[in-house]
């Protein structure tokens, strides 16, 4: 292999490394949680499994099929998991990136326009997050590069085969997603007018075997809506942005100005398609997508007509400008850019006479875009906002990891899922997929007779403790177990309350506190700097307020007797599973596990501890008598591997 083409591949394989790793890196947990529409098309692939494949699947507005398959065959491979939609979108991206530089390569005639163009569908924010979601608005770009690609080749080299491989690609783009009609329009006209200019390259025959393989592929899905008119349409007039309702011009203008800006200005707000509100590009692309667009204009004439034709289905629609409507315009953005780099490249020939130096100067130009786009995409601030956490349905991927975890402890077990977690929540029905121990029940009906131990109830977070104890068995071992509120909210997004047999509960300590709460067992792990303090109390009558316990941490030299004689070391103060389990609401008879962690300072991680527990009153910190004298019991203090989880 000569030198020059061993190079190219050698930059083309690191341009595929450097994508691939991108859209792989942390792909189990970012985007975190599962969108609603991400989990239809997982709805569908689980039917699809099961024996019940379709043209066009009309629920949920309506989905194209050939995304749906492929997911198809990653749940059958990983299970019904968000990794399994994702991995098919980020295989999908990667594929994207390759022919998007195979097709800027075969347009502009030049190897380095066709790769600039692959580096930027690598890392420009907007095709990397459709890389890393599972819609299938991600497949369209990848049909619009071959497309553009094969027509190219096509009118290049006139051979019919060309033009029937052009014919199949363009009407294989119509089972990708719902934009693809309109590329109806850009290749019809660029047919015509391509005719009309060149007959020469635009011969009949090649136009009629480019038709007739186009119709042979389209032909099943188009006669699905013939048969099924309102699915065609039905996408369409929802989100249409021209409701009559407003001016037209009016409509129009801010409609022109939306996705306009989205390129320089403002781009999408949605959560799930961009970060932040970011344009699509840079100043630095900015400017080199607007030079390499006149100079497209020239070279590529066709790749204006694409471009603005897929701009369509956005600039008619709400929301605009919206990245998913607007996708099938993504190659032709990252051949302009590419152009645009290249002309900059060839300006930079003046003073740089080393083909390296400029191609490490281009680099370095490059290197400034990457952190406003990449780097911001896995900044952990942005993925900790709670308008993003809602907008990947993050609890009830919490809920359904919360149910999995209680089935994966206890296979045999019962679980009890409020109504408010479950309707309308497609991610709920893809997560528990094939989980016949899980009964959807609205809580404040009267609950009928207690599943058997082990059993566990997920309540919605308006829905309160008490409310969910009434669903669970009398004896067991019962612990609430509820995630942190999102940020700026008070209560969590759901509760889950276990219970367990008696016979896991611990019987090591036996501590009578006044208002009959006794302390039957309890223990504390050491894992490195961290303490993990588990309580298990029993009551003999119901308590008649809300008490709150302490746990009080000190070297056991220093507190080997109660009271010691200096103050805490480390210490978790408050109510019974920070008050949302207190003892005010407990039960005569109630078993309740109650867990605390508490981060020890540098001098308890490795000394002897010694760990005191008592409850006591919150407004005056007055303490509960144990009967036979004291206010605290110590509690063990276990050493565990800091490897072990």
């Amino acid at each position: 292999m000569p030198p020059r083409a061993l190079i190219r591949w050698m930059a083309i394989a690191g341009l595929l490394w450097m994508a691939a790793l991108l859209r792989w890196m942390d792909l189990p947990h970012l985007p975190y949680g599962l969108w609603y529409d991400e989990a239809y098309y997982g709805l569908d692939a689980l039917r699809v499994l099961e024996g019940h494949p379709a043209l066009f699947f009309p629920e949920n507005n309506g989905r194209e099929p050939l995304f749906i398959y492929l997911v198809a065959g990653a749940i059958a491979i990983l299970g019904p998991t968000p990794y399994a939609l994702r991995l098919t979108a980020s295989m999908i991206g990667l594929l994207t990136v390759a022919a998007t530089l195979r097709m800027a390569w075969t347009l502009s005639r030049r190897w380095e326009i066709g790769m600039l163009s692959g580096i930027l569908m690598a890392f420009l924010l907007w095709p990397l997050n459709l890389s890393r979601v599972g819609f299938r608005a991600g497949l369209f770009p990848l049909a619009a590069a071959l497309t553009l690609w094969s027509l190219a080749r096509a009118t290049r080299n006139g051979r019919s085969r060309d033009w029937a491989l052009a014919g199949l690609i363009w009407g294989g783009g119509f089972y990708t997603y719902l934009a693809a009609r309109i590329t109806i329009l850009p290749i019809a006209t660029g047919l015509i007018t391509g005719r009309w200019r060149d007959p020469k390259r635009f011969h009949r025959r090649g136009i009629g075997v480019f038709l007739i393989c186009a119709l042979l592929t389209v032909t099943p899905l188009a006669a699905y809506f013939l048969l099924h008119p309102e699915d065609f349409l039905l996408r369409g007039g929802q989100t249409s942005a021209f409701d009559g309702q407003r001016p037209l011009l009016q409509v129009v203008q801010e409609q022109a100005t939306r996705v306009g800006g989205m390129f320089f200005v403002r781009g999408d707000e949605n959560p799930r398609h961009n970060t932040g509100g970011r344009p699509v590009f840079d100043p630095l692309l900015a400017l080199a997508f607007l030079i390499g667009g006149l100079q497209a204009l020239r070279e590529a004439p066709f790749t204006a007509l694409w471009g603005l034709s897929m701009l369509l289905p956005t600039f008619l629609s709400t929301e605009a400008p919206h990245y998913l409507r607007a996708s099938g315009t993504l190659p032709v953005v990252a051949l302009w850019a590419g152009f645009g780099l290249w002309t900059f490249a060839g300006l930079m020939a003046r003073w740089i006479r080393s083909p390296w130096g400029r191609a490490i100067a281009l680099g370095g130009a490059l290197g400034l875009s990457f952190p406003w786009h990449t780097i911001a995409y896995f900044d952990p601030a942005w993925w900790a906002e709670t308008r993003v956490r809602g907008a990947f349905s993050l609890d009830s991927w919490e809920a359904a990891h919360e149910i999995q975890t209680f089935l994966n402890a206890h296979p045999t077990g019962t679980v009890i899922l409020s109504e408010h977690l479950w309707i309308g929540r497609a991610e709920m029905r893809f997560l528990l997929w094939n989980r016949p121990q899980v009964r959807i029940h609205r809580l404040d009906q009267e609950p009928p007779t207690p599943p058997q131990v082990p059993a566990a109830i997920v309540g919605w977070q308006h829905e309160p403790v008490p409310l969910l104890r009434r669903w669970l068995p009398t004896e067991a071992l019962l612990s609430l177990r509820e995630p942190d509120p999102w940020p700026g909210e008070n209560l969590p997004r759901y509760r889950a309350l276990w219970a367990e047999p008696l016979d896991q509960m611990l019987a090591n300590v036996e501590a009578a506190f006044e208002d009959g709460i006794v302390l039957r067992g309890g223990k504390a792990i050491r894992r490195g700097g961290r303490l993990t303090v588990i309580l298990d109390w029993e009551t003999q009558r119901q308590p008649s307020r809300d008490y709150s316990a302490f746990v009080h941490v000190y070297p056991e030299a220093e507190a080997s007797r109660w009271p010691p004689t200096s103050p805490p070391r480390a210490q978790h103060d408050g109510g019974i599973a920070k008050g949302a389990y207190n003892t005010g609401v407990w039960q005569p008879g109630d078993r309740i596990r109650e867990i605390r962690t508490l981060i020890l300072p540098e001098s308890l991680s490795r000394s002897p501890l010694r760990v005191w527990v008592g409850l006591y009153r919150w407004e005056d910190g007055s303490r509960l008598q144990i009967r036979g004298g004291g206010e605290a019991i110590a509690i063990p203090v276990e050493e565990a591997p800091a490897s072990e989880p």
